[in-house]
């Protein structure tokens, strides 16, 4: 009798173990394929976002079109993101990350300036896309300066597969004018709400 509760109690931890690994899976696939809670780490958005915002994240924005100018995206430099598998050994990294009271160094969120065929260049401060000066209503104005500090920079043209990103705090952002364009290809997906703090919750532009 002792042997067959013992056994019983082994088949019922087994069971559970499996659901475990089940659930697990499944959570990484939503996780990874469809949506993603994610947090903000730098000031490089202010004031669109803040450090400790939390978002969501829509991986299916680009998956039948492209990024398009004014989209704030999110993405890992210098890592392309393959495919299923590659989405959810991301995913995986980042429990372990987060499990350790850490996050990845190299997730961004930026503002998408310039897409492929885009002409960029800065002037004294004002951004230009195509010959023409924007009127960015985002970008934070520096206080003490009382101007966007978009500094300068030569003229480009942006590439097929590539895209030219900026935070919208232009003077405490580390982004295209400082390591260049980014690949289309290391894009995760699109902010899209905020969810806490509460009282900013919507949807992110």
């Amino acid at each position: 009798m002792e042997n067959k509760t013992e056994k019983s109690i082994l088949r019922e931890i087994i069971d559970w173990v499996l659901l475990f690994v089940i659930a697990f899976l499944a959570a990484s696939i939503v996780q990874s394929e469809l949506f993603a809670l994610t947090e903000v780490n730098m000031s490089s958005m202010r004031d669109t976002l803040a450090p400790g915002d939390k978002l969501i994240m829509n991986k299916l924005s680009y998956v039948f079109k492209e990024p398009k100018r004014g989209d704030i995206i999110i993405f890992l430099r210098n890592e392309p993101v393959n495919g299923v598998l590659g989405r959810i050994s991301i995913y995986v990294t980042d429990i372990q990350k987060k499990f350790n009271g850490a996050h990845r160094s190299n997730r961004l969120i930026k503002r998408v300036i310039g897409v492929p065929g885009d002409e960029i260049e800065i002037r004294d401060n004002v951004l230009f896309v195509n010959g023409v000066a924007q009127d960015e209503s985002y970008a934070r104005i520096d206080p003490y300066a009382n101007i966007v500090l978009n500094g300068d920079m030569e003229k480009l043209t942006v590439p097929p597969g590539k895209l030219f990103v900026l935070g919208d705090n232009r003077g405490q952002s580390s982004d295209s004018r400082e390591f260049g364009l980014i690949d289309r290809s290391w894009v995760e997906g699109k902010a899209v709400f905020r969810i806490y703090p509460f009282n900013k919750a919507g949807a992110v532009k």
